[in-house]
């Protein structure tokens, strides 16, 4: 008869081992029965005094415990003070971008083109402000997904469009803000 092998071990002796290392970590786990018993309020009493041989020197009744209940609020009256808002934008379709920077602005865009960037450069922006950018044509709507600024000022956004498929025709590129359309442009695809 011969010896097992290692292959023919190494199974057993690996159920072994995790079976030992479950006994040895479950306990470690913090692992608690079923029966463990949940704490009920309880109403509270005064601190008792006690005399040396047990006779109760004084006890105080159960103190009821107030129960907060939050007072209506009225209604906040809104007076806002209007703020000067100069954001403004433009967008650009480009073959390639540095930065803010459109590199080879696009008029008409070659029928055998697969992708172009929507720049939006905008000035004046709020914290929070969310910039996007849809491209509308022949082909139906793209939206490229929204960026939501975390500081105001300054800046620029851009997508990249894949248009492989699209049909030739006029296309508009809009940019918006919080929803809202703040700038456009076109160009043509394949001519």
């Amino acid at each position: 008869m011969s010896e097992p092998t290692f292959e023919e071990l190494r199974i057993p002796a690996a159920l072994i081992l995790i079976i030992t290392v479950a006994f040895i970590l479950l306990p470690r786990l913090g692992v608690k029965d079923s029966t463990a018993t949940i704490a009920t309020p309880v109403a509270r009493s005064s601190p008792t005094a006690g005399q040396p041989g047990g006779a109760v020197a004084a006890t105080a009744p159960p103190t009821p415990q107030p129960t907060l209940t939050p007072l209506p609020t009225p209604a906040p009256t809104l007076t806002a003070t209007p703020v000067a808002d100069n954001f403004q934008a433009e967008v650009l379709a480009c073959r390639l971008i540095a930065g803010s920077n459109c590199i080879g602005r696009l008029g008409v865009l070659p029928a055998r083109a697969g992708t172009f960037t929507a720049l939006v450069r905008f000035s004046d922006a709020r914290a929070g402000d969310a910039i996007s950018v849809a491209l509308a044509g022949p082909g139906g709507t793209l939206d490229g997904g929204p960026y939501t600024l975390q500081g105001g000022g300054d800046g620029y956004y851009y997508s990249t469009f894949t248009i492989g498929g699209l049909p030739n025709g006029e296309y508009t590129l809009v940019a918006n803000r919080n929803g809202t359309e703040v700038a456009q442009t076109s160009f043509q695809r394949g001519r």
